[in-house]
């Protein structure tokens, strides 16, 4: 199988058809051969749309890799969100993915990606391409009514279709900060918020008071009867009182709905805010995938403890090869001062798998060394303040 970027539209067209095959979905050809110039300028390049090709040229699997940028300890690095992966039935385990995934990740690396994630079926299928499962958030159902506790003061508006979003951009810059995985959405990544509620079911409040815009809120109503429920899709707030703000504000639709669901940040555990803890339901969600996809350049972008320090830590990575090897670290001052490749015994060792773990923070040392792939030989010290649990956040699906 050879593996490349699509180039024509028409090659969009059979790629649609491909996703179309494997997802058990519908379309009609003639209409997306019509519209696809269309379709591929608004793309404005924030998504790639590669191919697997067979000897004879048929187009044989598909794979979308969206251009994001992602937040990393303070910074903004480029990550790939991989989507619309998808294979013909005759032509499965022929090695299409694969080859997509070698071609792309090598096209990553040269532009300058340090990261790509997925939504998965399947974790153990995305783990041989070096994927790991990266955030665990807490979906919360609570009662409306347990709501009554926080004030509202601010006044709240209808986001209506045509009306300027500048206002919800704010918020959510204010709100992602110091977030690991969070998107830093494009023009075109905020092309969703648009909407007519009254068309599309889907509503948008923003929150605001003399000072500006504050929180907002985007939801949906599922359910009938005393199981309706807001179903939220999006929010932000930039403080307590903003946070209190929304869910005040959500109390207001007691008359309406009798719960509110959705995926919250770490911080916000209602068990810990509401006055009943048994009126709240949590439970974990098995979120997306990431891979690491330029160890030294990680490794080079991560935040360090204050003072100084070094460790040296070995990467496997059985599908990049170029990340394999052993890296002194050295640190000081909260950043990274070099990253070299050595032949000396490592201090950690483990897969690339594990090291997305470590790097973005989804757990800490003291938990992922008793993964079977991690080993720790020694300055255990310093890596235990090197490698800990960060406030890690990634609600954006794709």
């Amino acid at each position: 199988m050879q593996a490349r970027r699509l180039r024509t539209p028409q090659e969009y067209v059979e790629a649609v058809k491909i996703s179309t095959i494997a997802f058990v979905g519908k379309c009609d050809p003639e209409k997306v051969s019509a519209n696809v110039e269309e379709e591929l300028r608004k793309n404005d390049g924030s998504a790639e749309f590669w191919g697997s090709f067979g000897d004879d040229g048929a187009m044989t699997s598909h794979m979308i890799n969206n251009i994001y940028h992602i937040l990393y300890d303070g910074r903004i690095v480029l990550c790939g969100g991989v989507g619309n992966v998808s294979s013909l039935p005759e032509y499965r385990r022929q090695g299409g993915i694969r080859s997509i995934f070698a071609e792309k990740f090598a096209d990553m690396r040269a532009r300058g990606f340090v990261f790509s994630a997925l939504y998965p079926f399947s974790h153990e299928y995305y783990r041989k391409f070096g994927y790991e499962f990266c955030h665990a958030p807490l979906r919360q159902r609570v009662q409306v009514k347990d709501l009554s506790i926080f004030p509202c003061p601010y006044q709240v508006k209808l986001h209506q279709w045509g009306e300027c979003i500048q206002p919800f951009k704010d918020v959510y810059q204010k709100f992602i900060l110091g977030r690991n995985m969070a998107i830093v959405r494009s023009e075109r990544q905020w092309d969703w918020i648009e909407g007519d509620p009254y068309k599309d079911n889907v509503y948008r409040y923003l929150l605001s008071n003399e000072s500006g815009a504050h929180a907002y809120v985007v939801f949906k109503p599922e359910g009938r009867g005393e199981e309706r429920k807001a179903v939220l899709r999006d929010f932000a707030y930039d403080s307590r009182e903003a946070l209190y703000g929304l869910l005040g504000f959500l109390y207001r639709l007691s008359a309406q709905y009798t719960y509110v669901e959705g995926v919250f940040p770490a911080e916000v555990d209602f068990r810990t805010l509401l006055p009943e803890p048994y009126h709240v339901e949590q439970k974990v969600d098995t979120h997306g995938m990431f891979r690491v996809v330029d160890v030294p350049k990680a490794l080079t972008l991560m935040r360090h403890p204050q003072g100084s320090g070094r460790y040296v830590i070995a990467v496997r990575d059985a599908f990049i090869e170029e990340n394999s090897g052993t890296y002194a670290v050295s640190y000081a001052d909260g950043v990274t001062a070099s990253v070299e490749r050595v032949d000396a015994t490592a201090d950690l060792s483990c897969d690339v798998t594990t090291l997305a773990q470590l790097v973005l923070g989804y757990a800490p040392l003291s938990t992922l060394r008793l993964r079977p792939d991690v080993t720790v030989a020694g300055n255990e010290e310093t890596l235990e303040s090197v490698f800990i649990k960060k406030n890690c956040y990634f609600s954006d699906y794709f």
